[in-house]
């Protein structure tokens, strides 16, 4: 009997331990993973990243929530958001695909833009600015892309008619086959780059090439599911962000990492652009 009681009740149990989101209506898990120096996971700089910080100001002002920090690959944390469950991510870009699957909320910090990052020993190869379009055409050369991420407008055009055959779920993952020249080049963050080498012991080994064709700046927000739960936390998360975005804290956590040069570049549109953008 007691077998057969333990039969039924053992799925719930661990469905409850592995996705809590499903059971209480004032719980948000975030799905959080380990790509500093947006997110920092382990480590002496633990929870510092400026995803990090970006929500401890959203979890101090939502106190009607308990929230969950859950650390997950970032291919499933969209497939939680996707699938309906109460889970949300900050630091997703916003594209029309994206949105018939979660609610987003306004800018919460800023990606400048994308570069090519290559070995510092190969650098004379990749001498840029580089056209990203004939690296992609040019079957010679090997690069890898994160499942799910949005990079910006115009790559993720050029990587739907130019696919690449690899893909990863983790950054260091990636940038450790590039350091080993498994890959000849990545699409990446100078900051997420050079930070991850330098957490590898592999300092100033990469250089950013710049391209010809996408030299966007791009806004992260918070996506939530597309369902009643998702709309009604993503307008609270409004509500918080309308009050803190133009507060001096709050800058400071959007520059955080950043060297001087992409600070000014960050002040140059934090007021025109970030704090005008829908």
């Amino acid at each position: 009997m007691l077998s057969r009681v333990l039969h039924y009740l053992l799925p719930l149990l661990l469905s409850a331990t592995l996705c809590p989101g499903a059971l209480a209506a004032d719980q948000i898990i975030w799905g959080k993973h380990h790509v500093p120096p947006y997110m920092i996971r382990e480590g002496p700089l633990a929870h510092q990243g400026i995803f990090d910080l970006t929500l401890d100001v959203l979890k101090e002002n939502l106190p009607q929530y308990q929230h969950v920090e859950l650390g997950a690959p970032f291919p499933r944390v969209i497939s939680e958001i996707k699938r309906g469950a109460h889970w949300c991510y900050i630091g997703t870009l916003k594209t029309p695909e994206r949105e018939g699957d979660g609610y987003f909320s306004l800018p919460t910090s800023i990606f400048l833009p994308l570069r090519i990052i290559v070995r510092r020993d190969r650098a004379a190869q990749f001498a840029g600015p580089q056209s990203l379009q004939r690296l992609l055409q040019n079957s010679q050369l090997v690069t890898s892309v994160m499942r799910n991420r949005s990079y910006s407008p115009t790559v993720d055009r050029l990587l739907t008619s130019y696919p690449p055959r690899e893909s990863y779920s983790e950054q260091a993952e990636a940038i450790s086959m590039l350091l080993a020249g498994r890959l000849d080049y990545m699409i990446e963050l100078p900051l997420l780059a050079f930070d991850q080498a330098r957490l590898m012991g592999r300092p100033d080994e990469l250089v950013a090439i710049a391209t010809l064709e996408a030299d966007e700046v791009v806004f992260n927000r918070v996506m939530c599911p597309r369902n009643a739960w998702g709309k009604k936390v993503i307008e609270q998360v409004n509500t918080v962000l309308d009050a803190n975005r133009d507060k001096p804290y709050y800058r400071s956590i959007v520059e955080k990492w950043h060297d001087p040069a992409s600070v000014a570049e960050i002040r140059k549109i934090y007021d025109s652009v970030f704090l005008k953008t829908p």
